[in-house]
């Protein structure tokens, strides 16, 4: 009895540690050593770079960005390529930032 309950609960802390590796954040710190992706909130993102590094839109999301024009409203719920300008992108960013407090931005589409 006592290794079978110890099995179950090895086999559930392995099944937990691979399901939260594979949901990914939009943001990724890129260094010159690697990156880490698993920010939802740019400043958050920038603050972990600093100056030994910088943030980019993860192309391995969850939610592959969707869309091909030019910029992209980054989220938490996902990456949104659909605005031809940064004006009209900023502006939609601005509209989501209070349900989103400071984690939504506008960036240049990744995939062009």
């Amino acid at each position: 009895m006592y290794m079978r309950t110890k099995i179950i609960i090895i086999s559930s802390l392995l099944w937990a540690l691979t399901t939260s590796v594979a949901i990914a954040a939009p943001y990724c710190a890129v260094f010159a050593w690697g990156k880490v992706c698993d920010y939802n909130d740019l400043n958050e993102c920038l603050r972990a770079a600093g100056s030994d590094g910088e943030c980019k839109i993860n192309q391995k999301e969850d939610k592959a960005p969707s869309g091909t024009a030019p910029f992209c409203l980054v989220t938490p719920r996902g990456t949104e390529c659909i605005y031809d300008d940064a004006p009209a992108c900023r502006m939609a960013a601005s509209i989501n930032t209070p349900a989103f407090a400071n984690k939504v931005v506008c960036a240049e589409n990744p995939n062009r």
